[in-house]
């Protein structure tokens, strides 16, 4: 017999799921990729610099960081002289952005309701944040909100060429890959792709730290900025920087031919 509790953890929403994970796991997360471990470098040495990067200047503008984590992102907006504020839903992770990014302004909570007055907002970023997101749109229209009429919206998520490769081996090969292979010895074509597929997945981000994440279209994705009152005006490839070789110099190699990570830059209408 189950207990109640299992009972209820399978009844969480992804939200609800998300937030439970990274209160219990949120410490031991954030020390992973503090100390480069070689799973969690992706987003040190690909995410976090591109997204640095493209929100370009934005010294003296008023800057709302959706999933701001341990402050990673935050701190970065700050030496770049913006007026920031983080949202996250978890508390473990709001605590440690309040010791790690001090005079900043976090609360926590969720992307779906956010505590700020509309027209807040000159910018808003959300970094890996909307595959936890089960009504994209409904969120979207949130951000939107609190944000002033052409402000500018980037969020980033994995890249629709990395999420289209599907996993296949047997004795003698392992692949994850996009498009066909051909078995030389027995002639047969493989095709591998996954573009279309929608809905819930779930991954070990840690051990015992099993998240639930949203996997939708790449227009289905679009669909929900358009829908939510932006326009896309650019998107963002992230290409590793240098540093990234020397932990791992195939990854390394891998990434600079194939996106993992790709920024949306959606303006208000």
């Amino acid at each position: 017999m189950q207990s109640k509790s299992t009972e209820n953890q399978r009844k969480e929403s992804v939200e609800e799921h998300t937030k439970r994970m990274y209160d219990e796991f949120g410490a031991e997360y954030q020390k992973s990729r503090d100390e480069k471990n070689v799973f969690r470098v992706y987003n040190e040495f690909l995410e976090v610099p591109c997204m640095i990067k493209a929100v370009g200047n934005i010294k003296g503008k008023k800057l709302l960081d959706v999933g701001c984590g341990a402050g990673v992102h935050a701190k970065a907006y700050v030496n770049k002289g913006a007026k920031v504020q983080g949202i996250d839903i978890s508390k473990t992770m709001v605590e440690m952005a309040r010791e790690r990014c001090k005079g900043v302004d976090f609360k926590v909570g969720s992307m779906n309701k956010l505590p700020y007055a509309s027209g807040t907002f000159d910018v808003v970023t959300a970094s890996l944040v909307t595959d936890y997101i089960k009504d994209l749109k409904k969120a979207l229209l949130e951000v939107n909100r609190v944000m002033k009429k052409g402000g500018l919206l980037y969020t980033s998520d994995n890249h629709p060429i990395a999420m289209a490769r599907e996993a296949y081996e047997n004795d003698d090969i392992k692949i994850r890959g996009l498009g066909y292979f051909i078995d030389k010895k027995t002639g047969k074509k493989l095709n591998l792709g996954r573009s279309w597929r929608e809905g819930v997945e779930d991954f070990d981000m840690l051990p015992g730290m099993r998240l639930k994440v949203v996997k939708r279209t790449f227009r289905s994705y679009l669909k929900a900025i358009r829908d939510a009152g932006f326009e896309l005006i650019d998107y963002i490839d992230c290409k590793p920087i240098p540093e990234f070789k020397k932990y791992d110099p195939d990854a390394y190699e891998l990434f600079c031919k194939i996106p993992i990570f790709g920024i949306c830059v959606c303006r208000k209408k």
